[in-house]
C-alpha cells in the first residue's frame, strides 16, 4: 500500500498501489485499463466509454464541441467534421521535433472528460492495470489530475496493478517507460511504487484503428516474416503521429526480428507486396516513410535503426540515438541513406548535445557519401545537410558562414517540387529570415519572411497564425509597435478561428504584458482577461496564474492570494512555476512582472502539458 498523503482540500486524491487493493473505494467507476498492445489510446478509450456510462450529458457535450478530437479517439464517431490534420501540427523527423500539437488537443479533451465525469458523477474512478497501460493514455490521466486542481475540484483516483508489464513491450524502452512511470507519479502528487514486476497473460484485444491493426500484425509470429516487417514499418510511422513511442520501439524491434528470419534474397521482393496490401497509401514530409522507403534486406534493417534512433532523440535517450544512428550507417546501404543517417547524427549533435564541430564532421561524411550518388534525390540529401551545417555556423554566431550554407541548400532544392523539398523550401526560408534577426536586421528579416505571402495565398489558417506572429515579432524589433500589434491580433484571430485556446493564451498574455509595459493598464487588463480565460479553457494553472498576476498589476491590486493558489497547483513547468511562486509570496510587485511572458518572433511552444518526456 502506498504511504497516506496529506492534501490540500479542493485536490484530487491520486493513489497508486502495486496490487489490487482488498478495500477499493464505494460506488467507484471501476475500469481495467491494461492493454496487451501498447497502442495509443488503448487504455483511454476504456476509461472514456466508462465516462460516456457515468456521466453522458457531460461527455456527450464535450465530445461534440471537439468533433475532430473525438474522432481521432473514436475514429468514424462523428460525420462531417475536419480532420485533425487540417487543425493542428505533426511532429518533423527531418527536424527531430517532437511536439505534436494534434496529440496536445486530443489528449487534452480526454482529461477534460475525465474532470467533467468526476465533477457530475461525484464517484471515485478506480483505473485497474495501470502498469500496463499506454503511456500515451496515462499522459492525458496526468493532465486531467493537473486540471482538477486548477478547479479545485474534490475526488480519488486509484491506480492498481502498477508494477504489471504487458506481455509485448520493447525491450530496448523498458528501461525508459520505468523512469517515465516514475515522473507521471511526480507528476500526480502520488508517491512513486516499486517497478517493474511480474509479466501478466493479457490477451489481445480487437484493433479499432490502423495503429492497432499494423502492431498486432507486428507481433503475431503466425504472420509470414514479410507481412511482419511491412506491418512494423507502417506501425512506426502511425506511432509517430501519435507519439507512441514504446508502441515505434516495439514494432521496429520486431521488424528486425522478421527480417532475421526471412530468406535475404526473396524477402525484400515479398515485403514490397505486403505493403500494398496493407497500405492506405499515405505519405506525408513529417516522415518519409512510404513505399519508397523499402528496399533489399540491409536497407530495411538500416530503416529500422533510423526510426529507433528518432525514437531515443524525441525520448532524451541521445547517446542511445547515436548508436542507432551508426547501427544503421554499419548496413550497405546506397549512399543516399547514408547522407541521411549523418544527417540525423549531426542534427542530434548540434540540437542535444551542442557538438558543433562534429556535427559538421558527420555532415561532411554525409557529402563525401552523396558524391557516389546519382539517384534522383541526391540534391535534396545535399540540401538537408547543408541546412544543419548551416544550423551550426548559426549556434556559433558565424553567421556569414551560416549564410553560404543556407545558400548552397536553396541552390539544390530551388528547382524540385515533392513534398520533402517544399519542407525544406520553408525551411530555409524561415532560417534566412532567422539568420536576420539574429543579425538584427529587421528590415530584411522581415522582407524575407513575407515570401511567404507571394509563394501562395493559401496556405490556410493555421499557417497564417504562426505567420503572423512572427511578422509581429519582428516588427516590434524593428520598432513598428502599431504594426505589430495589429498583426499579433491577427493571430490571435487565426487562433480564434480554429477554437485554439492554447495559443490564445499565449498571444493573449503577451498583448497583456506588451500593455502593460507601454503603461497602458485598461487595455493590459482587457488582454489578461482573455488570457485568463484560455488558460482556464485548457486546464492550466500556471497560465492561469500568471494571467491573474498580470491582471492584477494591471489593475493596481495587491492581493496575490488567488494567483498563487493556482501557482501551486501547477506540475508542469516547476522552474517557470518557482520563480512566479517566490514573486506571489514575497509580494514583489516588479519580480511579478519580470515574470511574465514577453512577446517573441516564434510562437511555437512545448506542449508540455501532455509530455512526460
Amino acid at each position: 500500500m502506498s504511504p497516506h498523503v496529506a492534501r490540500p482540500r479542493g485536490e484530487l486524491a491520486v493513489t497508486v498501489e502495486t496490487a489490487r487493493p482488498v478495500t477499493l473505494p464505494s460506488n467507484a467507476i471501476e475500469v481495467d485499463v491494461g492493454v496487451a498492445l501498447p497502442v495509443a489510446f488503448g487504455g483511454l478509450r476504456k476509461v472514456l466509454r466508462a465516462c460516456e456510462e457515468a456521466a453522458p450529458d457531460a461527455v456527450r457535450a464535450l465530445s461534440l464541441a471537439n468533433p475532430s478530437e473525438w474522432n481521432r479517439l473514436f475514429p468514424g464517431a462523428i460525420d462531417g467534421v475536419p480532420d485533425l490534420s487540417d487543425l493542428a501540427l505533426t511532429p518533423s523527423e527531418r527536424r527531430l521535433h517532437r511536439e505534436s500539437e494534434q496529440m496536445f488537443w486530443v489528449l487534452n479533451v480526454a482529461a477534460k472528460a475525465l474532470v467533467e465525469t468526476l465533477r457530475a458523477s461525484g464517484r471515485p474512478l478506480v483505473l485497474h492495470g495501470a502498469g500496463e497501460c499506454d503511456l500515451v493514455s496515462l499522459r492525458a490521466v496526468m493532465r486531467a489530475a493537473e486540471w482538477s486542481r486548477l478547479e479545485g475540484l474534490e475526488g480519488t483516483l486509484l491506480m492498481t496493478g502498477w508494477n504489471v508489464r504487458r506481455p509485448h513491450g520493447a525491450e530496448a524502452f523498458e528501461a525508459r517507460r520505468q523512469a517515465y512511470l516514475d515522473s507521471l507519479c511526480d507528476r500526480l502528487r502520488a508517491p512513486r511504487a516499486p517497478t517493474p514486476g511480474p509479466v501478466s497473460r493479457r490477451a489481445l484485444e480487437a484493433p479499432v484503428d490502423l495503429e492497432g491493426r499494423y502492431l498486432q500484425l507486428a507481433v503475431d509470429a503466425a504472420q509470414a516474416p514479410e507481412t511482419r516487417v511491412a506491418a512494423a514499418i507502417l506501425a512506426i510511422r502511425s506511432c509517430f503521429f501519435t507519439t507512441n513511442y514504446e508502441g515505434a520501439m516495439l514494432a521496429a524491434e520486431r521488424g528486425l526480428a522478421a527480417l532475421a528470419e526471412g530468406e535475404a534474397a526473396s524477402l525484400p521482393g515479398r515485403v514490397l507486396q505486403a505493403w500494398d496490401s496493407l497500405d492506405t497509401g499515405f505519405a506525408t514530409p513529417a516522415i518519409e516513410i512510404d513505399r519508397s522507403s523499402l528496399g533489399d534486406a540491409e536497407e530495411l534493417r538500416a530503416l529500422f535503426a533510423r526510426s529507433m534512433g528518432v525514437v531515443h532523440v524525441y525520448t532524451g535517450a541521445h547517446d542511445a540515438a547515436m548508436e542507432a544512428f551508426g547501427r544503421g550507417l554499419a548496413c550497405r546501404i546506397p549512399p543516399e541513406m547514408v547522407a541521411r543517417l549523418h544527417m540525423f547524427r549531426a542534427l542530434t549533435l548540434t540540437k542535444r548535445f551542442g557538438q558543433l564541430p562534429n556535427a559538421r564532421e558527420e555532415v561532411a561524411a554525409g557529402l563525401a557519401a552523396l558524391e557516389r550518388s546519382t539517384a534522383p534525390d541526391r540534391a535534396l540529401q545535399e540540401g538537408w545537410l547543408r541546412n544543419v551545417c548551416a544550423l551550426t555556423w548559426f549556434q556559433e554566431r558565424k553567421l556569414d558562414k551560416a549564410l553560404v550554407e543556407e545558400k548552397l541548400a536553396m541552390r539544390c532544392v530551388g528547382d524540385l517540387h515533392d513534398a520533402s523539398a517544399t519542407h525544406l523550401k520553408i525551411n530555409l526560408i524561415s532560417n534566412a529570415s532567422y539568420l536576420q534577426e539574429t543579425a538584427r536586421q529587421y528590415g530584411d528579416a522581415i522582407s524575407t519572411w513575407r515570401r511567404f505571402e507571394k509563394i501562395s495565398e493559401s496556405w490556410g489558417v493555421n499557417f497564417a497564425k504562426h505567420h503572423r506572429y512572427r511578422l509581429a515579432g519582428l516588427e516590434l524589433g524593428a520598432g513598428e509597435r502599431d504594426a505589430a500589434v495589429a498583426h499579433f491580433t491577427e493571430a490571435f484571430a487565426n487562433a480564434d478561428a480554429l477554437g485554439d485556446s492554447f495559443h490564445r493564451q499565449v498571444i493573449a498574455a503577451e498583448l497583456g504584458r506588451l500593455f502593460l509595459d507601454d503603461q497602458q493598464q485598461a487595455t493590459a487588463v482587457d488582454w489578461f482577461a482573455r488570457a485568463e480565460e484560455h488558460a482556464r479553457a485548457i486546464g492550466d494553472p500556471l497560465k492561469t496564474a500568471e494571467s491573474l498576476a498580470g491582471q492584477a498589476l494591471a489593475g493596481g491590486r495587491t492581493d496575490w492570494s488567488q494567483a498563487l493558489r493556482y501557482a501551486e497547483a501547477s506540475t508542469t513547468w516547476p522552474q517557470q512555476t518557482q520563480v512566479l511562486k517566490e514573486a506571489l509570496s514575497q509580494g514583489d510587485a516588479q519580480a511579478i512582472h519580470g515574470a511574465l511572458p514577453r512577446a517573441r518572433t516564434k510562437l511555437n511552444r512545448p506542449f508540455d502539458p501532455v509530455n512526460l518526456y
